[in-house]
C-alpha cells in the first residue's frame, strides 16, 4: 500500500451491529453495538458508536498511509430508517473516529465495489 493512497471504507449500518470493510478488499469485520437498537426517547449518546466504529477503523488499516481514509455509511431506509439529525450524529462520529470525510448513502440495494471504486477513481 501507498503513503499517498486513500482507502475507501464502506460500513453497512443495522440494527445492532455494523459490518466494515474496505471497499477493493476482501475482508469484512462485524461489530455489535447495542446502542443501535436503543432508538426511544431521547436523542442517544453517540459515544458508544464512536467507539465501535474506531475500533474497526483500526483494525483494517494496514500499513502507514498520510492520507486519512474516506468512509462511506450505508443505512437501508427499511430495515433501518434514520432521522436527517441521526445522520448528522453518525456523519460527526464516523469523522471523530479517524476518517477524514464521511459520506452517508440510504439507498435500498447494498452499494457493490466495482460501483464504488468507479465512482471514487484515485
Amino acid at each position: 500500500m501507498g503513503i499517498f493512497r486513500r482507502r475507501l471504507i464502506y460500513v453497512q449500518v443495522h440494527q445492532d451491529h455494523f459490518l466494515v470493510r474496505v471497499v477493493g478488499e476482501g475482508r469484512t469485520i462485524r461489530r455489535q453495538c447495542h446502542a443501535l437498537a436503543d432508538r426511544a426517547g431521547a436523542p442517544r449518546d453517540f459515544s458508544a458508536i464512536r467507539r465501535q466504529l474506531k475500533a474497526a477503523f483500526s483494525e483494517l488499516k494496514s500499513g502507514f498511509s498520510l492520507l486519512k481514509p474516506w468512509a462511506l455509511l450505508h443505512f437501508d431506509p427499511i430495515a433501518y430508517p434514520v432521522t436527517k439529525q441521526e445522520l448528522a450524529a453518525f456523519q460527526l462520529a464516523a469523522v471523530r473516529s479517524g476518517v477524514g470525510f464521511c459520506w452517508l448513502s440510504t439507498w435500498e440495494a447494498p452499494h457493490e465495489d466495482k460501483d464504488l471504486l468507479s465512482i471514487f477513481k484515485r
